[in-house]
């Protein structure tokens, strides 16, 4: 485990926060104490996933995965635990001691980085130069950015040298040109050797990542070039489906107003935040991506999504592509999606900027609380372009709507549309609803109706190893030192028949130094972190551990119920492996010694019964004709 030790593990684990990590890849929501998703290990409809914050751990009840946050990296990304510690360790900031390649790919990274810190500090330094920034800050003043929103995007000024940026970063860093445009910040001039600033003479708007590293660049013009944004290639460091403009500055605001607003340009994005709206991003040049759709809703409780792009036939196309994304990544966990029409003006930057009165701050916030759902929208949109005062009309609109109506998967929800659109277009609710039936069984929508999302076991999961007696044992080290400390007195030589659940109580006993619970279970995840079979556990182990405090009975009367139902599983156990030596028919003399050994074996599961505080007394039996009889 080379540059990986209990300290890394233990640092990554504390910074890594699993329900971040799992929402990345997983729409979460609030459940209770715990938040529940779809599980991305196996297709379902209805939330099975479930992760507990607190214990750090994830388990699904329907396709059986569990584990804690490096088994949850290891299984989506197919790598192994040490690969898993280090790309966690790269997320959070942990340095390890990495192989000669990894440390290369890590050090590449870390220079590009340092790369766009440092051009972002230059173009701001120049925006703020009296001279060179003059234009820019004009520019910005014009559109009503403050100094507050230019330091808070950290925006700039890229000049009109060809080689300013070039000149600058080679000086400072003594970095080769060839480094500069992998990096995606200068060009190389056709047949030639000779390089130049990809971004000459344009107001720069740095990109950020959640952490609020710069990543990449998106430049407009200050001058009548033809194309009016230039972006930042992609690069080792940047993708731009996998990232939000804005999202770093937005994120706190999100969560304050449990929802996120999603807009098209990066000025959209920068005016919103400027007059207030500060739980808004902006896609980056791209239709909106799952992995966008994800991070949107990482902040939210609620789910709660404001589409609000431009009210042009453009911005119509990109709230249906946003739209679909967001539907594909919300089915059974239930995000609210709402669509801001902008008032007074084309787009939202321009809306809040207007003096218009039904426009500005105040018919922003008032399109804000007046959004309609997506299906609501989705009707009316529908039904525009039908005149339903006249007879065809109506026919028409019911045409259009029934798609949409058919797309609810609700039945109670459905009904309720259907019965409000019939009235609305004036046709037979029967009708309406039969055109819809037929629509759902044409496209095969006719399945089970609103599944209960209570954690389901899924026909074809497989069963956790392990008995339940022994999976309490284990749970008993969990409720505090003390009782630690006596079952580890009692139970050192007890050896569980699941070799997981004995890997388990090894790494239990193994920890000797804590003081609090929290701390224990800590140090328990640091030591099964490596074993994906027993980590998947976990989930199991602290539940099960829960229950128990509930009973609040003590603690020797637990054990004693706990060992009495292991002899009985042991027992059983025994006396079936002993029936199976029997069918394979030996001679008639070692069949005897096997019927002899299962009535002992009943006499013993008989007295267990009898009294089942001598518990003891029948262990040492048992154990004593398991070793006779080899078993």
């Amino acid at each position: 485990m080379k540059g990986v030790n209990t300290e890394v593990i233990a640092e990554v684990r504390n910074r890594a926060k699993i329900v971040e990590i799992v929402s990345e890849l997983v729409v979460l929501k609030r459940a209770g104490k715990d938040y529940k998703g779809l599980c991305p290990f196996h297709s379902e409809k209805s939330p099975s996933f479930f992760v507990n914050p607190d214990k750090g751990i994830f388990k699904c009840f329907g396709c059986g995965e569990g584990g804690d946050v490096f088994a949850f990296v290891q299984k989506t990304r197919r790598i192994d635990f040490i690969d898993s510690v280090k790309e966690l360790a790269q997320k959070t900031g942990v340095q390890l001691i990495e192989s000669k390649h990894d440390q290369e790919e890590y050090d590449k990274r870390s220079a590009m980085l340092m790369l766009y810190q440092q051009a972002a500090e230059y173009f701001h330094h120049l925006l703020e130069d009296e001279r060179e920034g003059a234009l820019a800050r004009d520019y910005l003043h014009r559109r009503g950015i403050d100094e507050e929103t230019i330091s808070r995007f950290k925006l700039g000024y890229a000049p009109s040298a060809w080689d300013g940026l070039l000149r600058y970063l080679s000086d400072a860093n003594k970095v080769a040109a060839e480094t500069l445009m992998e990096a995606g910040l200068v060009r190389r001039k056709p047949d030639s050797n000779h390089f130049y600033d990809l971004f000459r003479n344009r107001l720069m708007i740095p990109i950020q990542d959640e952490q609020g590293r710069v990543i990449a660049f998106g430049g407009r013009t200050m001058g009548d070039d033809q194309i009016k944004y230039i972006n930042s290639p992609e690069s080792a460091i940047y993708t731009k489906g996998e990232h939000l403009f804005a999202l770093h500055q937005a994120k706190e605001s999100i969560k304050e107003k449990d929802s996120v607003i999603v807009v098209e340009g990066y000025f959209d994005a920068i005016t919103a935040h400027r007059y207030g709206f500060r739980n808004t991003v902006a896609t980056l040049g791209t239709a909106l991506t799952e992995r966008q759709g994800k991070l949107l809703v990482r902040f939210t409780e609620r789910k709660r999504v404001y589409l609000c792009f431009d009210s042009d036939a453009a911005g119509e196309k990109a709230v249906a592509r946003g739209m679909e994304t967001l539907t594909n990544i919300a089915e059974g966990i239930g995000i609210e999606m709402r669509v801001i029409r902008v008032p007074g003006g084309k787009d939202p930057d321009e809306s809040l900027r207007s003096k218009d009165p039904e426009a500005g701050v105040a018919g922003f916030q008032n399109c804000i609380e007046k959004a309609p759902l997506l299906i609501d929208y989705k009707l009316e949109s529908a039904i525009s372009t039908a005149n339903v005062s006249t007879h065809s009309g109506r026919i028409e609109a019911a045409k259009l709507i029934v798609p949409i109506l058919g797309e609810i998967k609700n039945a109670v929800a459905r009904g309720e549309y259907i019965r409000q659109w019939s009235m609305r277009l004036g046709i037979r609710e029967e009708d309406l609803l039969t055109d819809v039936g037929q629509y759902r069984r044409q496209h095969r929508m006719g399945g089970r109706e609103s599944e209960s999302v209570r954690p389901q076991v899924a026909k074809n999961a497989p069963k956790a190893g392990g008995s339940e007696a022994e999976l309490s044992i284990l749970s008993l080290y969990l409720l505090s030192r003390q009782d630690y400390d006596l079952l580890k007195r009692k139970l050192q030589f007890e050896r569980m028949s699941d070799p997981v659940f004995q890997r388990i109580k090894e790494a239990l006993e193994s920890i000797d130094k804590f003081n609090e619970s929290e701390e224990f279970w800590q140090n328990l995840q640091d030591k099964l972190a490596p074993d994906a079979e027993a980590s998947q556990r976990l989930w199991d182990l602290a539940t099960k551990s829960e229950e128990i405090k509930k009973q609040n009975l003590p603690i020797s009367v637990i054990l004693n119920d706990c060992e009495s139902r292991l002899i009985r599983e042991r027992l059983i156990r025994a006396m079936n492996a002993l029936s199976m030596q029997i069918k394979q028919k030996p001679s008639e003399e070692e069949e005897l010694k096997l019927s002899l050994k299962i009535s002992q074996l009943t006499r013993l599961q008989h007295e267990l019964q009898r009294s089942p505080e001598g518990v003891e007394e029948v262990k040492r039996k048992l154990e004593a004709l398991l070793v006779e009889t080899k078993l």
